[in-house]
This record gives structure tokens, sequence and C-alpha cells, in this order.
């Protein structure tokens, strides 16, 4: 997937897409050109997978394509797989054309004067950039009470401490939990006052909302360190205001440009991070939706209980609903968690080895499910308290008093997934 790209345009561009398409295949990359296989009514789903599976679409846009239906399609498909788009400009563009308000026409390509080889060397490298920069995983069940949020926050940290990873976590809850767990009442007042948490970022009007400029900016280092200073472990704090977009009260028009924001904040957070993790809410609403537009890969924690797989099999209607299309198995990794838990009680049979069974003789979760499990430990069902307040990269497991085995099963969790999603 990395090392391809979709080629969405309309005829009076093709020259041009041929002459980006063989550019592309000199630097190593496999281009896909749409095409009547791709554009028949009956086969929106070969389209969808086709864009799905791209690692960049690159978008020929002119005032002729912006009017295809088709573009739009491709364009959506993209939004809806988190797939980087590369905008090429062959022709004037209104300024309040579809394309020009839902993207950010600032990092357009000009194409206008001819198919010149900086101008398509630049293309090259916005589509190297984008395959090289990190990953984006989002903790997602539609079953709460999983451990999701504590998974989170300290598969990450091991990531972070044992393999010098850097870890951008976003909190897409608006029980913000996530926030809790790391940042004291007084700091979450504090950034919640300066527009500092994601409810800013998605709104982009009013008192309440971040400046683009702000977005690089706003996440908090819970490692205490300067950022560029070693490895960062920040967070981009939630607060109970996102229970607005929970609702549908909000407009299409608060929606779209709380999407397209989101995108450019996690767009800022890649580029200097070797995973961004996205915390979010275990329901199926328009966060939902911007948890899995953005994501390269899903991490389903499932604790040892009948109903599992319940949880599991809504997460994949709920994906294939938004994303279109199914999911692939490498998009996909279900951790067990709370494995050799002593305390259950009134429980008969072997839950771990029954939960195991069921997901593995799954037809699409059986592939998914990943050997390394976390076990049940005291120190991951533990509340912080306020002590660790002053460096939060204190209250995870790794750095915590006692634990080994949990933290040796966290590291090797962190290897396992960030295997799974890398390019």
């Amino acid at each position: 997937m990395t090392n391809s790209a979709y080629l969405a345009f309309e005829p009076d561009d093709a020259d041009a897409a041929r002459a980006i398409a063989a550019e592309l295949e000199q630097h190593g990359w496999s281009a896909v050109l749409a095409g009547p296989e791709y554009r028949v009514q009956d086969k929106l789903g070969a389209l969808v997978q086709a864009v799905g599976q791209s690692g960049v679409v690159v978008v020929l846009a002119s005032p002729i394509a912006l009017e295809s239906t088709w573009i739009r399609r491709e364009v959506a498909a993209a939004l809806n797989n988190g797939r980087t788009l590369v905008i090429v400009q062959t022709a004037d563009l209104a300024p309040d054309s579809w394309i020009s308000q839902t993207l950010d026409a600032a990092s357009f390509i000009d194409l206008r004067g001819g198919a010149r080889s900086e101008v398509l060397a630049k293309i090259v490298e916005r589509a190297r950039t984008a395959s090289a920069r990190g990953r984006v995983i989002a903790m997602l069940n539609i079953k709460g009470g999983v451990g999701k949020t504590v998974l989170a926050a300290n598969v990450f940290a091991a990531a972070h401490l044992a393999d010098k990873r850097s870890v951008s976590f976003i909190d897409l809850d608006p029980q913000h939990n996530l926030t809790q767990y790391f940042l004291s009442p007084g700091e979450r007042n504090r950034i919640r006052d300066r527009n500092h948490t994601l409810y800013g970022i998605l709104n982009a009007r009013g008192d309440h909302s971040t400046p683009r400029g702000d977005f690089g900016a706003i996440s908090i280092p819970l490692n205490r360190t300067k950022r560029g200073k070693g490895p960062n472990f920040e967070l981009v704090a939630g607060d109970e205001r996102l229970f607005e977009f929970t609702l549908d009260t909000r407009a299409d028009r608060d929606k779209a440009e709380a999407f397209t924001r989101f995108r450019a904040l996690v767009s800022a957070l890649r580029e200097r991070s070797d995973a961004v993790i996205i915390d979010s809410n275990p329901c199926a609403t328009f966060l939902t939706r911007l948890a899995i537009t953005t994501a390269d890969h899903i991490v389903a924690p499932v604790r040892p209980e009948k109903y599992s797989l319940t949880g599991l099999n809504m997460l994949e209607h709920v994906v294939r609903e938004v994303r279109g299309r199914p999911l692939r198995s490498e998009e996909f990794s279900v951790l067990l968690n709370g494995v050799n838990d002593r305390t259950r009680s009134g429980e008969t049979g072997d839950a771990d080895g029954l939960t195991r069974a069921e997901i593995q003789n799954a037809p699409f979760f059986g592939s998914a499910l990943l050997s390394e499990e976390v076990p049940y430990s005291a120190v991951l069902r533990s509340t912080p308290t306020e002590r660790f307040a002053a460096n939060p990269i204190n209250v995870t497991a790794m750095m915590r008093v006692g634990g080994r085995p949990a933290k040796e099963a966290l590291a090797r969790a962190a290897a396992a997934i960030l295997r799974r999603a890398g390019p």
C-alpha cells in the first residue's frame, strides 16, 4: 500500500496524469489511473478498494474535474479511508469551489504551467513524505469497559520508554479519561482556559476556537522534556465539551470544518511522531468517524468475557460503514487484556481460553488476534494519584514500582502493534 498511488482525473487532464504516473513509477511507485474499470456505478466497491489500498491519492483539479461526480467520490473515498491527498491544480479554481473549501488550498501543487520536471519532482516528494510519516493508531471498541484508555497510556508508554519511540496522544473521548489519567485537575483547567484542548481544534469559529497556527503547539509534554530534546511523549487533551459532537445537533458545515481541522492536527503530529494514538469513545458517533477516517491501524482491546466477539463484530460493521469497504486484516489488531485474572468470581470454565478460541475461530478476527497478551495486573487497574502529577509519565506501569511481568507484556504488545501498523 505505501508505495502505490491512485490518480483521479478527468479526460482533459489525461496527459498530465500519465506524466505524473511515469514520474512516480520512475521513483519506485506503482500508479493506478482512474478508468472505466473503477468508474462504473455497479463497481463502486472496486473503486473504494483501489483508493483504500493506495498510499496516496493524487487528484488533478480543474473546473471541469470538479464538476465530475467521480472525482467527488474518489476524494470522499480517500478522506473516509484516511488516505493522503495530493491535489495537483491544472487550471484556475474558484476560491469557493468545493475542493478549495474542503481541503487546504495552500497545499495544492501548481501544474498550470505544464508538467515541468521540478513540479513533477515536488509531487513525488509530497508522496514520499506522506508515506514516511508516523502511523496513526486508533484504540477502538464499541463495547466499553475493555481497558482501552489504560492500555493506550501504558502500551505506548512502553513503546516510548523501552524502544525510544516518539508518541503523540489525542484524547477524542468526551469522558477525557486519558487526559485525567495523565494530568492533574489544575493543569486540565489551565489548558482548557487557553483553548488548548481538542474542543478548540474541532471548533472553527467562536471564542473557543484554536487558531490553525497553534495546532502543532497545543500538545502537553508528558515526559516534561523540551520538544526536540529526544523522543516526544505528548498529549492533545480532551474535555467534556466534546460531547457536543456526539449529538446530532451540529450543522453540516460545523462537522465538515471539524473534520478538516482534525485531519490538519493529525498531520501536524505525525510529522514529528512515530505513532499518533487516538483514544476514542466506546460508541458510534461523529467522533468515532474522525478516528476511523484518520487511522492507519485500529487496535481493539478485548477482555476475556462472553460478549467480546459481539463488540468486535459491531466495530467491524461500523468501520465498514464509514470506509465503504471491508477491513483488511493488516489494518486491525485484537489485543487480549486482563488474562490470568484470579480475582474473577462466579465464572465457570476458562474465560481466557474460551475468549481466545472464539476470536481465533472467527473468520476475520482470528488473523488479527495478537499472540501477545496483557495480563491482569493491579498496577494497570489502580488509579493514578496527585503525587505523580509533576511528571505524568510516572503514572504508567513502566515507571511504577512492581509489576515486572506487566511491563514486559506491555513492551511486547507495543512492538507487535507497531510492526502490524508499520508501512
